[in-house]
Order: structure tokens, then sequence, then C-alpha cells
């Protein structure tokens, strides 16, 4: 399966394009098992021919010939003898991955339910000051240029470890104002944050509601909540608080519309979360060791659903700690060992958290993990893994060498493997889920700002659930847009 592995992160880290529900052309047979694991449609290069293609002209071609040249009019993964050699877009030309100074344009070319979803509130949107506080990569850029472009005021605001400077930068020479650094101190955080809130926007799209909370704050943000109408919340770490929050502006909860959660959740935090994490463990490209592996899944919500399928189909015995009866029973009911954590820290070769909850892997199963063992957390929220503690402990943090790798190394010299210090991996060291699953979360936020916009009046401070219509209004979409047969309009 090392070759299969390969060339899949390959196609994920150059397109960060979805797999699953997307048609690849291959003859390769281990290719085919681990796409079709992935959820994606497979069929052999005979059979392209007589099916129709995709309205997007997006087929994934996985050529492994000798002969092997880039095909117009689809990506094409060239692997000459199975040896990966690069990803041509389309129109042929390299895709260069994170790096590819057009990454937005490209990003934004696959983001048509948000681009239709925007174009159809144009007309309401000039002069609306909007805020969005979201991870600051390609696809955050596109939905803030599609706003500004349609004559909103829009200021962006990232999190540092969740900040692309280049794609800041990007934003900047387009005339957005952009609070962000990706090397700023938790107190330069905090005054950009604070001037981000300072633009009083009318209008907020948050992800972790971190936002939301500090402009009802008048010490930190003393004019924000004057001119806020509303705001909209994307993350399930991040309306867990708000439930509890005593709000004083009506706030969309974006996340609990299925066309989020469902898909956002298990399918691109998934596959995101696990190409970051083997590109980081085996930078090499020769295949990480994960076929075999025994993998610890905590938590069997719609992360943790993903995670563990998954891993699973990358060949490693998954095993799940959930507490939770009824998830627990799911988790067994789709094939998967329901483990105490006590039981399995001690010989997991990997530990990835996915509550969104804090102290998820505690001191103690750092305490049992074996020697070299890996650490990471899927999405999440500061202090999934007990560092803190662990630090406090006696253990101590140095940088492993290579690149978002810790070595965290108890008292008597076991060293285990933190991935980017036990934050998000996806979103720190990786570009965040696949920008189809995006353009249908965006695609929600914007609904949510419609609604607002619409309807914001009508709607009393604390939270509101997006309407059914709208949220099937976005599945509909992105379901046309995967078949080809509308523009997601």
């Amino acid at each position: 399966m090392t070759h299969a592995q390969v060339l899949l992160r390959a196609y994920a880290r150059a397109t960060n394009m979805l797999i699953a529900g997307r048609r690849f052309i291959t003859s390769d047979g281990e290719l085919t098992a681990l796409l079709e694991a992935f959820g994606a449609q497979v069929i052999t290069p005979d059979c392209a021919e007589d099916t129709p293609s995709t309205p997007t002209g997006l087929d994934v071609i996985f050529d492994l010939d000798e002969g092997a040249f880039p095909r117009p009019g689809a990506i094409t993964v060239l692997a000459p003898g199975g040896s990966f050699q690069g990803v041509y877009a389309p129109d042929t030309s390299l895709l260069r991955g994170p790096e590819d100074p057009e990454r937005i344009a490209w990003a934004r070319s696959l983001m048509p339910v948000t681009e239709a979803a925007v174009g159809r509130i144009a007309h309401l949107l000039p002069g609306r000051r909007i805020g969005l506080a979201l991870v600051l990569e390609p696809k955050t850029a596109a939905l803030a240029l599609m706003l500004s472009e349609a004559g909103a005021e829009v200021s962006v605001f990232g999190h540092a470890s969740e900040t692309h400077d280049d794609v800041a930068d990007a934003l900047r020479r387009a005339g957005l104002k952009v609070f962000a650094n990706s090397q700023a101190s938790p107190e330069e955080e905090e005054v950009l944050a604070r001037e981000f809130l300072a633009e009083n926007n009318e209008y907020l799209l948050d992800d972790g509601s971190h936002l939301i909370r500090m402009a009802h704050d008048p010490n930190r943000a003393p004019t924000a909540l004057s001119a806020l109408r509303g705001a909209a919340e994307e993350t399930t770490s991040g309306l867990r608080p708000l439930r509890h929050f005593p709000l004083r502006v009506p706030v969309i909860a974006s996340n609990d519309a299925r066309s989020k959660t469902l898909f956002d959740n298990a399918y691109g935090t998934g596959q995101s979360c696990w190409t970051t994490i083997l590109d980081i463990i085996d930078p090499a490209g020769i295949g990480a060791p994960v076929p075999g592996m025994t993998i610890g899944v905590i938590g069997y919500g719609d992360v943790g659903k993903g995670c563990a399928r998954f891993g699973r189909a990358l060949g490693g015995k998954v095993s799940v700690v959930e507490l939770d009866p009824v998830r627990a029973l799911q988790a067994r009911m789709d094939g998967f060992t329901v483990t105490p954590l006590s039981e399995l820290a001690a010989r997991a070769g990997m530990l990835i958290s996915a509550t969104g909850e804090p102290s998820t892997i505690p001191l103690g199963a750092l305490e049992a993990l074996p020697e070299n063992a890996i650490v990471t957390v899927a999405g999440g929220v500061v202090g999934e893994v007990e560092v803190e503690q662990a630090l406090v402990a006696g253990w101590t943090l140095t940088e492993a060498g290579p690149a978002h790798i810790q070595n965290l190394s108890d008292p008597k010299g076991k060293s285990l493997r933190l991935l980017e210090k036990g934050e998000g991996i996806n979103y720190t060291a990786g570009e965040g889920n696949p920008i189809e699953i995006m353009d249908m979360s965006f695609g929600v936020q914007v609904a949510a700002l419609t609604e607002l916009l619409t309807r914001g009046e009508e709607l009393s401070p604390g939270l509101h659930n997006l309407p059914h219509q709208a949220d099937d209004a976005v599945s509909r979409a992105a379901l046309d847009a995967l078949r080809g047969t509308s523009n997601a309009q």
C-alpha cells in the first residue's frame, strides 16, 4: 500500500481537494482499494471513455505508465512506474501545492457554492461591515475577496497558529484590512484581536467563538457590541461555550447545519488531519508506517468517525475511546474495538484526540504511551493534550528537528512525538479542510449571513439554527457541483 499512500498524499497536497465523492481514474489495484476506502468513485481508463465526465472537468487521473503525460481537461497525477513525478491542473500547468502564488485563485475556482451564495445577496452587501475571524488560508481568502468584490467592507482576523502570512499579505494587497501575523506572541495577538473588533463590524463570521465572546467584553472591545448586529459560528468547540454564554446579539449556529457538521467534520477533517499527519511523520515521502500500527482515536463524534475510518483505510489497527454509550455502540457497529484509554495507551503507536474538550489526553495517558508514540489533535481546543501538566511534572518539550514535531520527554528519558505542540493539526501544520468541504462550510456561513441580513431584526439575542431550507439548498448545490448538473446556482 506504500505507493498508493504516497500518491494519494501527493494529490491531496498539490490540490487541497476532496477524495470522497470525487471520480478518479486508475488501473492500479492498490490505489483503487485505498481511494474507495476514502469514499471515492473509481473507474478504469477503459470505462472512462464511456462514462460522462464530471461537470467541472476535474476528474483525477493517476497515470502510472512509463509514458505518462498530463491530460488536458483533467487533473493528472504522474507517476511513471509508480514513482511520483508531479500533479498537473486541467490546463496541464504544474500544481505546486501550498507554496503556489496562485493558490487563492485555485481555491476560488473550486468554490461554486460559496460564489453563488454571495452572488444572491450581492445587492445587500455594499457598505456592510463584515468581519471574518477564520483560519487564514486560501479558502478563507477567497471568501473574503468574494464579499469585498460585492461591496462589503471586509476585515479579517487570524490567530497566529492559524495564519498563512502569504495569504494575509495577498489580502492586504487587495485592499482588505487584515489583523494577523503568524509570529505574533499571545500579547501581540490580543492587540490584533482588539484592533479587529475596533473596526465595529456589523456582522461577524467566527471559528471558535473567541471573537464573538470577546466582543461582549467591554474592557477588551468597548465599542464592538454596539455595532454588532449578529454573528455566525462554524465549529463544535466554538458553539459549546456559547450555549451557556449571555449573548446580546443573535448568533446563527452554522456548525449545527447538517451541510456543515456531517461533511466538514467527518470527511474534511478526517482527510486533512490524516494527510497532514502522514506528511509530517514521513517528510521524505517514502510511505508512513501506518499499516499495522495501533491507533487510538479518542471521541467518536463526526470528527472521530472520520479519523477512525481513514486511519483504518490506511491500514492502521484502530481502536476508539468513547465515554458516551450510544457513540461507543456506533463505533463497535462500525467495526472498531472500543477500549478504555488506560488500556489502549500502553500499546498505541498513535493517539488522536478528536473531542474538542480539554484534557482528553491526560498526563496518565502520556505516561503510559510507549517510546516514540505519536500524539496529535484533530481540530479542537487548547489543552486537549495535557502538555502544561506534563511540564509541571518534570517533562521537557524540545523541537525534534523535522518540522511540526516536538519531543515530549519524561524525567526517565522516554520520548513521545507531539505534533504541532498539541494544536489542531490540519489547520496549523496543513492547509485545513479540502476546498470542496470549505465551499460547503462557507456556503453555510453565507447562508447564515443572509439570514442575519434579511431577518436579523426579528431574531432575539442568543443561538439560532439555520433554517432547514437554507441548509438543504447548500447540500443540493454541492451535489450539483460534484455531478456537474448545474453551476451551483
